[in-house]
C-alpha cells in the first residue's frame, strides 16, 4: 500500500528515495547515553525558514547572523539511515522527506539526505493518510512504523509519516509537543511517549538548551538536566490547561506576567504586571507576542523604527555588540535576553527586533529561548526554566525521574548575572498606539520564516485513526492492514506507558 501511495500522482516514488545531494559539511549530533538519560547535541542551521507564519514579502531571504532552524540527527530503519530534522516544541509529530519541489527554499531543501523507505527491513506499512497543518505549509504523510535510533538508543515499532506532498516546509521535523488535541481519537504515541514507554528515559521529559548566537550548536537531553548550563533555580511553571488557552490547543503554554528592558548604561525599564499565555517554540525564528507587547519593546528599543513595509522594528546592526538586554517575566524568575540573541539579521547590513505582533497565539521563539534553559514536563504538566549560562565545557547531567516531583530541585552550577537597577515601569504592555518612530529608508524584504505550530490533522478518509480508535471525523486511506500494524504498535507503547 505504501509504494502504491508514494508512486501515486501526488508524488513520483523515484523523486522521494532518489540518491540525495551531497550534504553540507556540519557537525554531526553527538549523542551520549546515561543512566535513564539521552543527550544530543542540536545544531543552528542558517537559511532554513523556521515553523512560523510567512511574513508580509514573497522573497525567501537567509537569516545570515544566527540560523533560523535548530536541527537534530536521528536514524531510522534498519539498517539506520541519517536524517536531518527540525526540532520543534510547537508540534507533535514526527515525519521525513519534504517535498523539495515545493519547498519554499527548494536548493535549501535539496542539501539533506531523505529516508528511503524501500531500504529498510523493518518498516511496515498502514493505509492511514493525515495532512498535517502548521500556520504555514503543509505536510500529506502516509503512517509507517519502523525502528528510530538516537545514539545508541534505540526504540521500536516507532509510528511516524513519511511525506507524499508537502508545501513550504524545506525539512523534516521531529516534534515534540503535546498532542495538540489532548482527547482526540486519532492520537498515538509520538517519539517522547515512545522513548519513555520503551524505558530509555524514566518519564516523558526533557531538557532544552539552544544557547546564544556566539555559540554553534546547543543540545538536547532526553530525561536529565545538565546544571553546568544554566545559573541560578530551575522556577516550576504549571502548564496552562486546554481550557486557558488562546484557540484550546494542548501546548506548553505557560503565564508570562512582565517584561521588560535593560539598557547599556545598566539601567532597566519594566512593564506593570500582565497576565499572557504564551508557549516556547523551538520552530519558530522570532517571538510573537501581543501587539502591546510588540510596540512596548519597539518603542522603547534603542534605535529602534518601525517600518509599515515589512511590519518589522528596524535597528542599527551595531546594537547587538552592546551590553543590554530584553527581560522577559514569569512570577519572580526573570530571563533576560542579551541584544546580541534579540537581534534578528534578515539579510546582509539589515537587522530588526526579533519579535512580530500575534494576538491570536502568542509564542516565545529562539529570539527567546537562546537565552533560556527550559525542562519540559509533560507527564506533570510543568515547564522549569532558569537563565541559560555557559560555566565549562564539562557535563554535569542529573537524571529526570518519574511521579510526582520527576524535576529535581537544583540549582545551575553557573554564577548568576549582576541584576540591572530599575528606574521605572514605563514599558506600557497593555495599550495598543500608533508607532512614534517611523522608517522611511529602504527597509529590507523579509519573509521566509515558514509554517507556524501545527494546527492539526487533517484525515482523507476511511473510519479509522493511526491509533486504530474509531474517529467520527475521519477520513484516512483503507481499514485492513493499517489497522492490524499501528494497532499493535499503540498497544506496545501504551502498555509500557502504563508502566511508567
Amino acid at each position: 500500500m505504501l509504494a502504491a501511495l508514494l508512486s501515486a500522482s501526488l508524488l513520483p516514488a523515484a523523486a522521494l528515495v532518489a540518491a540525495s545531494p551531497s550534504v553540507q559539511p556540519r557537525p554531526r549530533s553527538v549523542v551520549t547515553r546515561g543512566e535513564g538519560f539521552l543527550h544530543a547535541t542540536v545544531h543552528a542551521v542558517s537559511g532554513l525558514p523556521s515553523l512560523r507564519r510567512r511574513a508580509v514579502q514573497d522573497e525567501d531571504v537567509i537569516n545570515v547572523r544566527s540560523g533560523t532552524s535548530y536541527v537534530i540527527d536521528i536514524e531510522i530503519g534498519t539498517p539506520g539511515q541519517t536524517v536531518t530534522l527540525i526540532l520543534d516544541t510547537g508540534s507533535p509529530d514526527l515525519w521525513v522527506n519534504p517535498s523539495c519541489a515545493t519547498a519554499n527554499i527548494p536548493a535549501e531543501c535539496n542539501k539533506w539526505p531523505q529516508f528511503d523507505y524501500t531500504k529498510s527491513t523493518s518498516l511496515k506499512e498502514s493505509d492511514f493518510v493525515d495532512i498535517l497543518r502548521y500556520g504555514k505549509g503543509n505536510a500529506t504523510i502516509v503512517y509507517v512504523t519502523d525502528t528510530v535510533t538516537i545514539g545508541s538508543a534505540k526504540i521500536t515499532n516507532q509510528i511516524f509519516g513519511v511525506n507524499v506532498e508537502s508545501y513550504d516546509i524545506p525539512m523534516g521535523i521531529l516534534g515534540l509537543s503535546p498532542a495538540i488535541q489532548a482527547n482526540a481519537a486519532d492520537n498515538y504515541p509520538f517519539v517522547l511517549d515512545t522513548l519513555a514507554a520503551q524505558g530509555v528515559i524514566k518519564s516523558r521529559a526533557f531538557s532544552l538548551d539552544l544557547r546564544s548566537v556566539s555559540s554553534p550548536s546547543g543540545a538536547i537531553i532526553f530525561g536529565g538536566i545538565d546544571t553546568s548550563k544554566f545559573s541560578g533555580t530551575l522556577a516550576r511553571l504549571p502548564m496552562l490547561s486546554p481550557s486557558q488557552t488562546p484557540k484550546g490547543a494542548d501546548r506548553y503554554w505557560i503565564t508570562l506576567t512582565g517584561i521588560g528592558l535593560t539598557f547599556p548604561d545598566g539601567t532597566s525599564d519594566t512593564s506593570g504586571a500582565i497576565s499572557v499565555p504564551v508557549f516556547p517554540d523551538s520552530g519558530g525564528t522570532l517571538s510573537r507576542l501581543p501587539t502591546p507587547i510588540f510596540q512596548a519593546f519597539g518603542e522603547s528599543f534603542p534605535t529602534a523604527q518601525f517600518d509599515p513595509e515589512s511590519g518589522f522594528y528596524i535597528v542599527d546592526c551595531a546594537v547587538a555588540d552592546v551590553a543590554g538586554s530584553v527581560d522577559f517575566y514569569f512570577g519572580t524568575k526573570q530571563i533576560a535576553v542579551p541584544y546580541a540573541d534579540f537581534i534578528w539579521q534578515p539579510s546582509k547590513g539589515d537587522c530588526v527586533l526579533g519579535v512580530q505582533p500575534d494576538d491570536e497565539e502568542p509564542v516565545l521563539g529562539d529570539s527567546f529561548l537562546r537565552a533560556a534553559y527550559v525542562v519540559h514536563d509533560q507527564d506533570n504538566r510543568a515547564l522549569h526554566i532558569a537563565q541559560a549560562a555557559e560555566c565549562g565545557a564539562k557535563q554535569n547531567v542529573v537524571t529526570i525521574g518519574s511521579g510526582k516531583g520527576a524535576v529535581p530541585s537544583v540549582t545551575g552550577g553557573c554564577a548568576e548575572g549582576a541584576r540591572a537597577t530599575r528606574t521605572g515601569a514605563g514599558l506600557d504592555a497593555t495599550a495598543t498606539r500608533e508607532p512614534g518612530n517611523i522608517f522611511t529608508g529602504d527597509g529590507p524584504r523579509i519573509s521566509g520564516l515558514g509554517p507556524g505550530p501545527a494546527g492539526g490533522r487533517t484525515p482523507t478518509s476511511g473510519a479509522l485513526g493511526p491509533s486504530g480508535k474509531a474517529n467520527s471525523g475521519a477520513g484516512r486511506l483503507g481499514t485492513g492492514s493499517g489497522w492490524a500494524v499501528l494497532g499493535a504498535a499503540v498497544g506496545v507503547v501504551l502498555g509500557g506507558l502504563l508502566l511508567v
